[in-house]
């Protein structure tokens, strides 16, 4: 007896599979295929000014860390994709080439930063920002003389 071959229906049936399976995992490219771009880091820390009510012209405050804030980076094409910030106020994310607008999801005014953002296949970008937290002083109301 020979060895036991395969109806070309059930080879078939084998090869289509195991293209699908390929294909689905991402490890194949069809041919004339150009690979996804790949994706770019945007990076940076968020502070917060003033630190304290009331500081003093010697004031070492550079600003305080945010954390857990969220940011929201939309590419226009009603995805958005969102980044928090950790302890330090730090924060990393991997985006699309393309061009995104940045929110960030707090009550506090962005004094500097970038509002929108432009991401290259690959590139690195660095986007820190300043935010005003608010923090006055109560001026006393003095009655009319």
């Amino acid at each position: 007896m020979g060895r036991p071959t395969l109806h070309p229906e059930m080879r078939n049936a084998l090869v289509g599979v195991a293209m699908l399976l390929t294909a689905g995992c991402g490890a194949y490219q069809f041919p004339g295929e150009s690979p996804a771009p790949a994706a770019g880091t945007v990076s940076g820390r968020v502070l917060t000014v003033p630190c304290a009510p009331v500081e003093t012209a010697d004031s070492q405050c550079a600003g305080r860390p945010v954390p857990n804030l969220e940011l929201d980076y939309s590419n226009g094409a009603n995805i958005t994709e969102k980044a928090v910030t950790d302890a330090n106020g730090s924060y990393s994310i991997a985006l699309k080439p393309g061009s995104y607008a940045v929110k960030l999801k707090t009550y506090m005014r962005v004094i500097s930063g970038p509002l929108k953002i432009e991401v290259a296949a690959g590139s690195r970008t660095v986007a820190n920002y300043v935010l005003d937290s608010g923090i006055r002083v109560p001026v006393a109301v003095l009655p009319n003389s």
